[in-house]
């Protein structure tokens, strides 16, 4: 039986928290309720939400009555999830992350359709200005700050909804994911991102930063977390019977030496559970030059997508982002359309693999979390790219790391419309990760 005196609520993973709500162990006031006092006790000090959903107790009281008549929406009524704030919410300002808000007239679609099954939107997080950007040091929001790394950034651009999920602010999180911005924070915050198969869920009524590359994506602590938010069915996936490829490309490329030695310590796991793993190559793929081709095209959607505000409010951007919007409107049409026959090729290549392999890993990022008062790197994006540019479904999950360190993410891609079979093999590997760090954590206390 749950303890509400000895366990904060809030802390649960959604499948515990939709358990829990359908045993009656508590009720949806109590879980908001918890989740709002966590915020109000420590949002101070990670700065992840711009906005609070003042109405939010009352859909919780709305909510529970559905619940004692037997008129339940769905698994998910009365489940708190945060909002990025690029996101279209009813009742709820948008910023995208701008100097500036205004009040939609209607829910985005993902809105919409999140609503219909009872979720509660606890409020809206903060973000990368315009999500063009991965620290989510905001110049008219805050910066919002990682709840496990000292004084670190979160990444971005859905750097709040990261940063509530692995506080335990919320249970869930929506963020936009155009080079990584799911999948970036998530590794950052040690919690679960996925990107699904680009137009899996509408981006009605979501602020643009790139049509060619943006899609919507759960933030979640756990792979069953995600696959619930997304209705996909997780199925049993007998691990010894794939050949798991492991990207080449990003192997070679530089990353820090705790994300060297987490992945090779996955792989290990792997050879002692008899999984057979092979390295695969893009012929001629650079991680950083593809990430930057990945850039132009975000830098010239973002001009014509934001032009109008940009030439009626300009005080609505840092200098900062009116430059980069500068430099897209400056990109020729001619070096924007062969910049994306480049991506188009990078698509045609990965898809030829998925003929080969279903399931591809990498490391999430090349390095993570670091503290605001550090350089800034360049590479980030670098393996989170390619998935945008194929429209493929990918997914962070957190990797093993030595106490005090900060998290780890694993990456994996499947072929696009494979959402619920990489989901499966993703809940296989954490499994997986989990018994072997598990034993290891017996083996020390004995």
């Amino acid at each position: 039986m749950f303890d509400k005196k000895s366990t904060a609520i809030s802390c649960l993973d959604l499948v515990e928290a939709s358990n829990g709500l359908a045993s009656c162990e508590f009720s949806s006031v109590e879980l908001v309720k918890a989740c709002l006092n966590q915020i109000e006790l420590h949002d101070i000090h990670i700065n992840a939400f711009t906005h609070i959903n003042v109405k939010a107790l009352a859909e919780a009281k709305k909510s529970d009555l559905r619940r004692s008549s037997g008129t339940t929406l769905s698994k998910l009524d009365g489940i708190p999830i945060a909002v990025k704030d690029n996101i279209d919410v009813m009742g709820l300002p948008t910023t995208n992350g701008l100097n500036m808000k205004w009040c939609p007239e209607k829910d985005a679609e993902i809105i919409k359709n999140l609503k219909s099954k009872g979720i509660i939107i606890l409020g809206k997080a903060n973000m990368h200005e315009a999500a063009l950007g991965a620290t989510t040091d905001n110049p008219h929001h805050g910066k919002t700050f990682n709840p496990k790394v000292k004084d670190g950034t979160p990444g971005g651009s859905s750097g709040g909804s990261g940063a509530a999920v692995g506080a335990d602010f919320c249970i869930a999180a929506l963020g936009t994911d155009t080079m990584g911005s799911v999948r970036v924070p998530a590794a950052y915050c040690g919690i679960v991102g996925f990107k699904p198969t680009t137009g899996f869920w509408s981006t009605g009524g979501v602020m643009p930063l790139s049509t060619t590359l943006d899609a919507i994506g759960p933030m979640t602590k756990t792979v069953e977390d995600a696959a619930l938010l997304c209705e996909q069915q997780i199925s049993p996936i007998n691990l010894k019977s794939e050949t798991l490829a492991v990207l080449g490309n990003f192997e070679d490329a530089a990353c820090e030496q705790i994300i060297v030695n987490s992945f090779l310590e996955f792989k290990n796991v792997l050879r002692e559970a008899d999984i057979n793993f092979t390295q695969c190559d893009l012929e001629g793929y650079e991680p950083t030059p593809a990430r930057r081709a990945g850039l132009i095209v975000c830098e010239v959607e973002a001009y014509a997508l934001m032009e109008g505000i940009l030439r009626s409010k300009p005080s609505a951007f840092s200098s900062d982002l009116r430059k980069f919007l500068e430099f897209g409107s400056k990109i020729s049409g001619s070096k924007y359309f062969h910049t994306l026959q480049k991506i188009q090729s990078f698509k045609t290549q990965l898809l030829d693999l998925f003929n080969e392999f279903r399931f591809i890993l990498s490391p999430t990022t090349p390095q993570t979390a670091f503290p605001f008062n550090q350089n800034v790197p360049v590479d980030q994006a670098d393996f989170t790219a390619l998935a945008n540019f194929s429209g493929c479904p990918a997914i962070s999950i957190p990797l093993p790391v030595p106490e005090h360190s900060p998290p780890v993410g694993l990456q994996i891609m499947a072929a696009p419309g494979k959402d619920a079979e990489l989901l499966s093999v993703a809940a296989s590997l954490q499994e997986l990760i989990d018994e072997n760090n598990s034993g290891k954590r017996c083996q020390l206390q004995n």
